[in-house]
Order: C-alpha cells, then sequence, then structure tokens
C-alpha cells in the first residue's frame, strides 16, 4: 500500500498475520492513498513501514502487536515518523494540525506539543475549512502547508485504544493541495481559559516557543533562518490561550476569511 504526504512517498507493507486489517488500513487512509497504490515500488528510496498483527517485534518491524486497534494506532506513528524522516533536511516542520480556506487555500497552522487538542481542534474547524493535518505540518521553501491528511487518532467510549479514522468519515474538507501560509498559531489550551485569549509574540520569543515544536530543526540548512523567515512572512506568531476548540471559528476567520 503506497502513501502520499507532505511531498514524500512511503510503501506500507502489511504482513502475513495483519492481512486482515487491509480493509481497515485502507479505510483509515483514504485520502493518503497514491494513484500507484498497490504497486511495489521500483524506488529503492522510497521508505517502506513494514507492520504486522503479533506480540513479538522482530527484525524489519516498524510496528506490531497483537491488539488489532493498538496495530492500527502505532501504524500511523510508525508512518508518521518515516515521512518526518523522508522531509528531513528539506522541509521545516511542525507538530502542528493544519487547515486552509476552501476558496483561498490560505492556510493556518496550529501549533502545539502531543496530547494538546491539535486533533479536536482540526476535527471541529475542518468541517469548513479544509483539513491538511492533525499532527505533522511540512512547510516548503516557498512557504507551502504540504498536505499530510492522515487518519484522526479518536477517543472512543469504551475502547482502550484510539480508534483510527479516517477524516472522510468524519466530514471534514478534502485539501487541495500545498496551502499558502498566512498565519502560525502557537495554542495553549486549559481548562482554566474562559473565552480565547490571543497575544502576538515577538520574534524571539517566537522562535523560542516554536523550535521545541518541530521536528529535525537542526538538519535543515538555516533552519531558525527558514524559521524566522517564515514568521517575517505571515505576521507575528499568535499565542493562543483557550479551553474549547469551537470558540476559535472567529479568530481563525479573522485570519483565513470566512467559511
Amino acid at each position: 500500500m503506497r502513501l502520499s504526504g507532505v511531498g514524500s512517498r512511503v510503501d506500507l507493507e502489511i504482513g502475513d498475520r495483519a492481512t486482515g486489517l487491509v480493509e481497515a488500513l485502507t479505510r483509515a487512509w483514504s485520502r493518503c492513498l497514491s494513484p500507484e497504490e498497490g504497486t511495489p515500488s521500483a524506488d529503492s528510496e522510497t521508505p517502506s513501514v513494514r507492520i504486522d498483527l503479533t506480540a513479538e517485534p522482530g527484525p524489519g518491524l516498524a510496528a506490531s502487536s497483537p491488539d488489532p486497534d493498538a496495530l492500527l494506532t502505532a501504524t500511523t506513528q510508525a508512518v508518521t515518523h518515516a515521512f518526518i524522516t523522508a522531509g528531513t533536511g528539506a522541509h521545516l516542520m511542525f507538530h502542528a494540525g493544519a487547515l486552509a480556506h476552501p476558496r483561498t487555500n490560505d492556510a493556518v497552522v496550529l501549533v502545539a506539543p502531543g496530547g494538546t487538542g491539535k486533533t479536536t481542534l482540526t476535527r471541529t474547524l475542518g468541517t469548513r475549512y479544509r483539513y491538511l493535518t492533525d499532527e505533522t505540518v511540512a512547510v516548503d521553501a516557498r512557504g507551502s502547508a504540504l498536505p499530510y491528511p492522515k487518519p484522526l487518532s479518536i477517543r472512543t467510549p469504551g475502547r482502550t485504544h484510539k480508534v483510527e479514522t479516517s477524516p472522510d468519515d468524519l466530514g471534514l474538507l478534502a485539501d487541495a493541495g500545498p496551502a499558502q501560509v498566512a498565519r502560525l498559531l502557537l495554542l495553549d489550551r486549559g481548562e482554566h481559559h474562559t473565552a480565547p485569549q490571543v497575544e502576538e509574540m515577538n520574534l524571539f520569543d517566537a522562535v523560542m516557543e516554536l523550535a521545541p515544536q518541530t521536528s529535525a530543526l537542526s538538519a535543515l540548512d538555516a533552519g531558525l533562518h527558514r524559521l524566522a523567515g517564515l514568521i517575517a512572512a505571515t505576521g507575528p506568531v499568535l499565542k493562543v490561550h483557550y479551553r474549547d476548540a469551537g470558540t476559535l471559528w472567529p479568530l481563525v476567520a479573522d485570519l483565513i476569511g470566512e467559511a
């Protein structure tokens, strides 16, 4: 199964004991399936991720588990890691979600550490704005966010593991290719926040807070300069303190337009 994202390709190789998950994987990764899906890679430079339904991780396995739900989640993590590795040295890569306007394709990048609400926010706002990704945003040298419309990992009552859910099943708008970054937002979600509070960050503070939320920045030629240049081109980074995802509709509309 060949997957496309962040301007790269990854071959997902499914072990013999996991063939029963092909349908679930195909559904979950519906928006990342390459037109060449199902074709063995003839390109030795295309990275591959091998998975299997087993309790014994073997050589060459990037993800394994005897539990199907756990394996699907581990697969998402392994594929994302492979895409990050493929983009190392080429793109600015943020721990972030991203959404684009359905007409202009201008994008907001929603930067935050893992487990702090990016998926909930992109799931909420992605019903009106184009869903680019909820976890890893790669920005190329032209300032475009490269789509990675991966499955969203959703907590579901009664399930031990998160459920890997296709953006199609959540009714999220499809991407329209690379989207020009209009603004970077640094998210601070907390139960003590009431109405959203937004503050403009100076360049130094923005770089210092964004850098830990990047991947392989040191491997990118003049990485800090690339980051500073993106901020200069898109305007001051906005630090957003909020509690509920639904309260950020007006802010996103102000930044990239009503949808």
